[in-house]
């Protein structure tokens, strides 16, 4: 995939549109902030190149990363636990070279530059837009709870096999405590 200026110049006019998308770009941010995606190396280092595209289930984003300055895959793997999807591919970004003379111009009578072919690495991020539509406020808990289910799934993909249940007894009987069987009809209780 390319990506140039032009691509990214459109991405940033779309945001500056309206307070909405900036603050669901913002809540994105903080999801990723409290799952700790930042202190894995280079992931800081990410510009917004597409998006957001937010759909009815998934909020989506693609992030350009310098190809010497990959970021961590493991980070990745943290944002699956969350339920998100998370691509790593390679791609090429068309920038203008550094006009010094006549020879780096495409035409002498546009003076436009030379453009430069570079290699990155383009990630692209689908969350979950249950992480982003919920408001600020109960977001920390929602990713809590989910990084819960989570640890309590793989904890139980390791277990031992299940316990089997308890047979239970045909339908109209009730099993007394201590094995008695039902007093018959017309006998007398016994007080205990």
């Amino acid at each position: 995939m390319t990506t140039d200026l032009d691509t990214i110049k459109q991405t940033l006019v779309g945001i500056s549109k309206g307070d909405k998308i900036l603050d669901t770009l913002l809540e994105f941010e903080r999801t990723l902030d409290n799952a700790e995606i930042f202190a894995y190396r280079n992931w800081i280092l990410g510009e917004l190149v597409e998006g957001p595209d937010i759909g009815r289930y998934w909020y989506k984003t693609v992030w350009m990363y310098p190809y010497a300055m990959m970021p961590d895959p493991d980070a990745g793997l943290r944002l699956t636990k969350l339920g998100a999807k998370v691509n790593f591919r390679k791609g090429v970004f068309k920038r203008p070279t550094k006009v010094e003379g006549p020879e780096d111009w495409v035409d002498p009578q546009t003076k436009r530059a030379k453009m430069v072919d570079n290699d990155i690495w383009l990630i692209t991020i689908e969350l979950p837009i249950k992480y982003i539509n919920r408001g600020l406020q109960d977001m920390d808990d929602i990713i809590q709870k989910d990084i819960d289910d989570t640890n309590e799934e793989l904890a139980g993909a390791f277990a031992d096999e299940e316990q089997p249940m308890e047979e239970m007894p045909p339908e109209g009987e009730m099993p007394q405590e201590g094995g008695m069987p039902p007093p018959e009809e017309g006998a007398p209780e016994e007080e205990v």
